[in-house]
């Protein structure tokens, strides 16, 4: 942690960054990693009956998945606050040493529309930031908006991740030479005030059994992120535009 929500005791810290680097891509490349993948999964698989759909509700529900971050933009006071961070317009990040930054744009509008976040060579971690109604917790829809978008997945189940219930996919992958294989994903959702947070991890961080420190320290980076959405008018479940990197 390097900071805490407003009236809450803020620890100093500082930490190093990488320079950022827009890039144009398809979103859809994003989904793709290196690595085959075990398809061994956990927890409730997503063609059980709408009594598991309630557990996982009743799970998002269950506590304050954001107590620790990642935090709003109204909810953190950073003039005090001396910590070099990467403003994005609708994120403000803090990369831990070693980590690469780069920008993903839409190439039909260059809109930059995702961050990957890149830790060693096998693991990254896309992030995007969804629209959402004023009230009410849009997890649920962003994750059936996203298993829509692999029905090809191999493998589709539901977990108990540190964000709340987790997406865990298995879907089909080319690499870079051309060979066709597997890859698995992972996808935290975090709902804060007209906003959900999406985290995918990619490659070995998205091997649940074997994620490890790669998974923890992406976990670190999503709770250190705050959130500035903006007050726009937006469709729920668009997603919000980041903007070029400013040294904050």
């Amino acid at each position: 942690m390097i900071f805490g929500r407003k009236k809450k005791t803020e620890p100093d810290s500082s930490q190093d960054e990488d320079v950022s680097e827009v890039v144009q891509e398809d979103a859809e490349d994003a989904d793709e990693a290196e690595d085959a993948v075990d398809d061994e999964t956990e927890d409730g698989d997503l063609d059980e009956d709408e009594a598991v759909t309630d557990e996982w509700a009743l799970f998002d529900v269950s506590q304050d998945w954001r107590e620790d971050g990642p935090f709003d933009i109204d909810e953190v006071d950073l003039s005090a606050d001396e910590v070099q961070r990467i403003d994005l317009g609708a994120v403000i990040i803090t990369p831990e040493t070693g980590m690469n930054v780069k920008l993903l744009a839409s190439p039909q509008t260059n809109q930059i529309l995702h961050l990957t976040v890149e830790h060693g060579p096998q693991s990254r971690l896309q992030m995007t930031v969804f629209a959402a109604p004023q009230t009410g917790d849009y997890c649920a829809e962003i994750r059936e908006m996203l298993i829509a978008q692999t029905p090809n997945a191999k493998v589709v189940t539901l977990a108990k991740g540190p964000f709340g219930t987790e997406l865990r996919r298995v879907v089909t992958a080319t690499d870079e030479k051309g060979r066709e294989g597997f890859a698995p994903l992972r996808d935290w959702l975090v709902a804060g005030p007209r906003w959900v947070l999406n985290a995918r991890l990619i490659g070995q961080a998205a091997l649940h059994a074997e994620g490890g420190e790669a998974a923890e320290q992406f976990e670190e980076f999503v709770r250190n992120t705050i959130v500035r959405r903006g007050d726009q008018a937006m469709v729920p479940g668009s997603v919000v535009p980041l903007s070029a990197s400013d040294k904050k």
